[in-house]
């Protein structure tokens, strides 16, 4: 028992030994066999399997535009993903405190005025020395701190493109032009968000995609849409990363927040060839490449399958190679002396 095991140990050996050796099979050892090859076509880019995108809004692009005050009612104008331009109504706002910050922002505002007339005519008598210094710091400190109290109020009125005194609303514009998004709330606090507005160049599709340091991701397709892949960040998951494309095409007629199977595109240096042309020897891949009447296994490594192709890598240029189609395990087993 143990000579047939030391036999057969060998004998794997001497054939693993002779394949490691002697990575070609010459003409003459072929006799009849049907021998079919095609051309090896070098690719650029491949198609991935089909990912999970989400039509999002780039972070950081928003225009939040939040809530000064409390506020009772607000009724929006405008549906959530329109478009508008800018200084355009949204919404309305409305309740007691909306009629008080209006008053307190007219009244700051004829205060503002006050103290500024006040703050020249005291720099002027300053300048030519009829003034003390301390009662010009006196002015200018009261006047500064007038100012910064009306700017802050102006920023918002600003964008108050009509006052009804008599509902105490507000009608509010769009601080810039973009995609509106917003919550429905039944009334807002100091601080919470009425609205916020992205530019249409924001309009993204955020991808999933599996973590490949080979691979590059260079565009995505879904639906007829097909966008360059702008930037990916930092793995967010130990198989994931994320990927976001250039901005949404009028090709691209997607809604945020919808959820789409798309098609990444990478970038590689590769080859593309028929599944039937590849074997396996001891867990590693592997082709024969017609060298004149000769054939030489030549490893490689398998990226994806495309229909009945694979895309492939190897250590050695296969450009301008024939790569052999049929009897390719017998073939095999020539090389590993076990005959046809």
């Amino acid at each position: 028992m143990k000579i047939l095991s030391f036999f057969i140990l060998s004998s794997a050996l001497m054939c693993h030994s002779a394949f490691a050796q002697n990575m070609t099979v010459q003409a003459e050892q072929l006799r009849n066999l049907s021998l079919q090859t095609n051309p090896i076509e070098s690719v650029s880019s491949y198609a991935g399997k089909d990912v999970m995108a989400t039509v999002a809004i780039l972070p950081g692009q928003s225009y939040v535009f939040k809530s000064p005050i409390n506020v009772q009612r607000i009724q929006y104008l405008k549906g959530v993903g329109e478009t508008l331009k800018e200084n355009e109504a949204f919404a309305i706002i409305q309740g007691p405190e909306v009629h008080h910050f209006y008053r307190s922002f007219e009244l700051t505002k004829v205060l503002f005025l006050q103290t500024q007339t006040l703050f020249n005519n005291s720099k002027n008598l300053y300048q030519r020395k009829s003034l003390s210094e301390q009662a010009w710091l006196d002015v200018s400190n009261q006047y500064n701190k007038i100012r910064m109290e009306y700017d802050e109020l102006t920023h918002f009125f600003d964008l108050v493109i009509n006052v009804d005194e008599a509902a105490d609303s507000l009608t509010l514009g769009a601080p810039m032009a973009g995609i509106i998004q917003y919550n429905l709330p039944s009334a807002l606090d100091t601080d919470d968000t009425i609205a916020s507005f992205a530019p249409t160049q924001a309009l993204r599709l955020r991808v999933n995609i599996p973590i490949d340091a080979s691979q590059k991701p260079l565009l995505i397709s879904s639906g007829g849409c097909q966008l360059a892949v702008d930037f990916t960040e930092n793995a967010n998951s130990p198989f994931y990363q994320i990927a976001w494309t250039k901005a949404l095409t009028n090709d691209c007629a997607f809604a945020v927040g919808q959820v789409l199977s798309a098609t990444p595109e990478y970038q590689a240096d590769a080859y593309e060839i028929k599944q039937s042309s590849v074997f396996n020897w001891e867990g590693d891949n592997y082709i024969f490449i017609q060298d004149k009447q000769n054939y030489t296994a030549v490893k490689i490594s398998l990226i994806t399958a495309h229909d009945s192709n694979y895309i492939v890598k190897s250590s050695v240029s296969l450009a301008g190679k024939n790569v052999l189609l049929s009897s390719v395990s017998a073939v095999q087993g020539i090389l590993l002396g076990l005959g046809i």
